[in-house]
């Protein structure tokens, strides 16, 4: 059973490093391209000597030119499952084992659980902050395992940030009825919502906004990704400021009225 990542990236310095360190040791190849960074993310890519990462730069003007990349990487992929992988997600060893250990060429795909980070790697957002619905599983959840051998003409639709995978008769594959799939319970690390680039924050390089709140504290049991206690390009372990905890003290309450009205 062969297993190719996918990532796409740009200006995600921040995570890069561990989110690819996270996941070598567990697949065939990274496929990784990247879109135009201007900060060190194509420099950090290139410091990981490791045969798997196979890395390409290849220039996007706009939301169209990135799905069309995204294809043009699918196609190339020989593998029996796809791993879609982005720059700013970690993961941690028990998500990988469970994922790995559920694939079977009965499912069409797995989906996995995520917490989406508060601030720093203590923190991360409620569960029902996470409006995801895959078959009956609600939540901060997504598609990161995919079966190829299940679907051998798939086609990115739409553009980013609304891609998604189509089957043959152009159904989004979690909205397909007679899909077969698992659910993984184990959480992998996603920083969607912290600072991702050394470049200041407020750089539009990013479509997404630093969420402020305070979220929920993470396990004292959780078992971190090793790869987090490897020095690397930046401290994963920072924490957040005063100034953030403070306006997260107001901020949070409001968010939690608005979750309960929706």
């Amino acid at each position: 059973m062969r297993i190719s990542a996918h990532m796409v990236v740009k200006n995600e310095d921040k995570w890069i490093w561990y989110s690819l360190m996270s996941v070598l040791d567990y697949v065939d190849e990274i496929m990784v391209w990247d879109t135009g960074s201007i900060d060190k993310t194509v420099e950090i890519i290139k410091s990981i000597d490791n045969p798997k990462i196979k890395f390409r730069q290849r220039l996007v003007s706009n939301a169209q030119d990135l799905t069309s990349a995204r294809q043009v990487m699918l196609s190339a992929t020989k593998a029996d499952w796809l791993m879609i992988l982005d720059g700013d997600e970690i993961w941690p060893e028990k998500a990988l084992v469970e994922s790995i250990s559920k694939l079977d060429n009965s499912l069409n795909f797995l989906v996995n659980k995520f917490w989406n980070l508060a601030g720093d790697v203590y923190h991360y957002q409620p569960d029902n902050a996470g409006k995801y619905r895959i078959g009956k599983h609600t939540g901060h959840l997504t598609i990161r395992f995919i079966n190829l051998n299940k679907y051998k003409n798939l086609k990115y639709m739409s553009d980013y940030p609304l891609e998604g995978l189509t089957n043959n008769n152009k159904t989004l594959i979690q909205n397909d009825i007679n899909s077969n799939y698992n659910f993984v319970t184990a959480p992998y690390l996603h920083a969607t919502h912290l600072e991702r680039s050394n470049l200041a924050w407020n750089s539009n390089t990013h479509r997404n906004i630093q969420k402020i709140e305070l979220g929920d504290k993470i396990p004292d049991n959780f078992e971190y990704p090793k790869c987090l206690y490897i020095p690397g390009p930046n401290n994963p372990w920072e924490k957040r400021s005063w100034s953030f905890v403070l306006n997260a003290m107001w901020q949070t309450p409001l968010r939690e009225i608005k979750r309960n009205l929706g």
